[in-house]
C-alpha cells in the first residue's frame, strides 16, 4: 500500500464552502479511481504548536506505486490538483509505503 499525504497553508479568505466543494471532488475522484474508503479529507481539528499553520489535508490509499502513477495522469486529476493550487499558498505532498 501506498499513503499519498497533502496538506495545504491556505491562502487568506477562503471560505468553507470553497474547502467543501474541495472535499466533495476529492472523495469522488479517490473513489472513482482507488474505491470507497480510499480518501481521509478535512480541516486540521486541533491547535498543536507543530501543526506550521497547515490548515487543510488529505490521505489517499493506493494498492501501490502504479496506481499512484495512473492517478496522476487521469483527467479528472488536473481540475482538482488545480483548485488546490488556487486555495493554497503551500503545499507539502508526502508519500509512504505502508
Amino acid at each position: 500500500m501506498l499513503v499519498h499525504v497533502v496538506l495545504m497553508r491556505l491562502q487568506p479568505g477562503i471560505s468553507e464552502s470553497a474547502l467543501d466543494e474541495l472535499a466533495r471532488r476529492l472523495r469522488n475522484l479517490a473513489e472513482s479511481m482507488v474505491g470507497p474508503d480510499s480518501c481521509i479529507v478535512g480541516a486540521n481539528v486541533t491547535e498543536e504548536p507543530l501543526s506550521q499553520d497547515f490548515e487543510f489535508g488529505f490521505v489517499l490509499r493506493f494498492t501501490g506505486h502504479a496506481q499512484l502513477d495512473a492517478y496522476h495522469v487521469i483527467p479528472a486529476h488536473l481540475p482538482v490538483s488545480l483548485t488546490i493550487r488556487d486555495l493554497a499558498r503551500t503545499i507539502l505532498v508526502f508519500d509512504i509505503a505502508a
